[in-house]
């Protein structure tokens, strides 16, 4: 691809041909960054929606299905009466033996596995509704049934991710501040190369606005090569860390998709890193120019 050439000939400088290289690593590296924050964000969402209403009945497996059926009901018909609890939603076997899968692998399949009938129930946080109550009113019924209140180790889990996130956006930011000090240091540089040249086109009239233009039109160039080439590099690494979770067999953490608005956020490195570039070389030369006059 074709760019128009500038009077001060920039596309020839020694220091441009390094530099869309250095953006590109810092664009792979934000890319990467950006990713992985909206990646924390989808997990953290599902946690924060699942511990802000909900808790778990758990009743130990009883002798024979008739009798854990029995114990269900009996729980079932407990909880609706309690004052507090919106919803009840019972799990069934199937979903029990795949949440045990992890831990058990094939042996969860097992019919001769015991396992524990589990209640989910939605409850109003408005009202004075506590876990150590629903245990005590459900163990007067059948003793040795627990209540699990998810928003006790959730909140914890969900205030963790959310400083992950706050660390890969200050990643970004460094990343931001070293694509400036990157571009801030090769503009003074092609000026101290033209230095000759842009002493003549000051002699015949030229504006310092002309002559910065010309710096930022080719960081920009410089900008968004080095932005797509990070794009580039990055597309595979991506695709693999997504390959790995989709095939990472684990029921503890919510599967996070590299969906279209992650696609989104990093191709929106491409041309904020070429605008970035344009604006600190234009903010160079001007500052740079009058220090010279």
């Amino acid at each position: 691809m074709r760019f128009n050439r500038t009077n001060l000939a920039l596309e020839k400088d020694d220091t441009n041909r390094f530099l869309p290289w250095l953006i590109a690593f810092m664009a792979l590296l934000a890319a990467l960054s950006i990713a992985g924050l909206l990646m924390l964000k989808q997990i953290s969402n599902v946690f924060e929606h699942n511990s802000q209403d909900t808790m778990t009945v758990q009743i130990p497996a009883g002798e024979s299905p008739e009798v854990d059926e029995q114990n269900t009901i009996k729980a079932i018909t407990a909880l609706k009466k309690a004052e507090g609890v919106m919803t009840t939603t019972r799990v069934s076997n199937g979903e029990i033996r795949k949440l045990l899968q992890p831990w058990l692998g094939e042996t969860a399949g097992s019919e001769a596995i015991p396992l524990p009938q589990i209640i989910d129930v939605k409850i109003d946080r408005a009202s004075d509704l506590t876990a150590k109550r629903l245990t005590n009113l459900l163990t007067t019924i059948m003793p040795g049934t627990t209540v699990d209140d998810h928003s006790l180790w959730l909140t914890n889990l969900v205030d963790t991710l959310q400083s992950a996130e706050l660390i890969a956006l200050g990643i970004v930011f460094l990343i931001t501040l070293a694509t400036v000090g990157t571009v801030v240091f090769t503009t003074r540089t092609g000026m101290g190369i033209h230095r000759q040249t842009i002493e003549v086109l000051h002699f015949v009239g030229a504006h310092d606005e002309f002559i910065a233009r010309q710096f930022a039109a080719r960081a920009f160039i410089v900008g968004f090569q080095g932005g797509v080439g990070g794009i580039l590099l990055a597309a595979p690494v991506l695709y693999a860390f997504e390959y790995v979770l989709k095939n990472l067999e684990s029921g503890l953490l919510p599967k996070a998709d590299l969906n279209s608005s992650i696609w989104i956020g990093v191709s929106s490195v491409v041309p904020v890193v070429a605008i970035i570039a344009m604006m600190t070389a234009r903010s160079t030369v001007i500052k740079t120019l009058k220090k010279i006059v």
